[in-house]
């Protein structure tokens, strides 16, 4: 499911993108979900992240689309950004915060259609990159390539990010296959590491990211066959 927010004042045009988006899924058959929000402070109060698109206009009250873009942003990297607005001057400043695209009202259904498509294959090529982890009751999208390693503890899965710790309810066993197919191997039964992120190895320890994990006896040989692999690549 595609999860498209329509951030827009003007209640008669975020109906017209809303009947633009039914039309979409009726021919498509496409799986799309659509949220209005009457402003982007509302939308940035609201919103627990989890949407794909965002059609976001520029002149709204409270907080216009650029800086309530430019916040949405720093929340999240991957979300698709398409501005609305009336004059195309303004939209060139979408490219601040990486948007994807712009629309011009009134816009016409089959160039609302040929924008859409682009960002849907856009969302496809970034879900296949990314990996969604809902913490603290807010879905995020991570890219593969960005977290360091994973830990199991109990009921918890922890997502090691940078500097960020991001935890979720889950086990390794229901992203394993997942994690292994995106560059990660094991190194025990509780830790994958991104061998991208490997710094280096000892007989009983490996480097990751800055941490220093042990590896299980029963892990090091298909670790260090994985470890061969990657660096062959490389």
């Amino acid at each position: 499911m595609i999860r498209i927010a329509v951030v827009e004042d003007d209640d008669a045009y975020a109906q017209t993108l809303a009947g633009y988006i039914r039309r979409y899924v009726a021919e498509s058959k496409e799986a799309l979900a659509c949220e209005r929000f009457a402003d982007g402070m509302t939308f940035l109060e609201e919103q627990r992240g989890g949407f794909d698109i965002v059609l976001l206009d520029i002149a709204m009250p409270h907080m216009n689309g650029l800086e309530a873009a430019k916040r949405l942003r720093a929340q999240d990297e991957n979300v698709c950004i398409i501005f609305i607005t009336t004059l195309a001057k303004y939209a060139i400043r979408g490219y601040e915060v990486n948007a994807l695209d712009f629309l011009v009202k009134p816009v016409e259904y089959e160039l609302f259609r040929i924008k859409l498509q682009k960002a849907l294959a856009h969302c496809r090529r970034s879900r296949a990159e990314t990996f969604g982890i809902v913490t603290a009751g807010e879905l995020r999208r991570v890219r593969f390539a960005d977290i360091s390693f994973v830990e199991s503890d109990k009921h918890y899965l922890i997502f090691h990010v940078g500097k960020d710790e991001l935890r979720a309810r889950g086990s390794m066993r229901d992203i394993r296959e997942q994690f292994l197919r995106n560059g990660f191997a094991a190194i025990r039964n509780s830790t994958l590491v991104n061998l991208a992120h490997v710094d280096g190895f000892t007989g009983s320890e490996v480097t990751v990211g800055g941490a220093v994990l042990p590896i299980a006896r029963s892990s090091k040989a298909e670790f260090l066959q994985a470890l061969a692999a990657w660096v062959g690549k490389e």
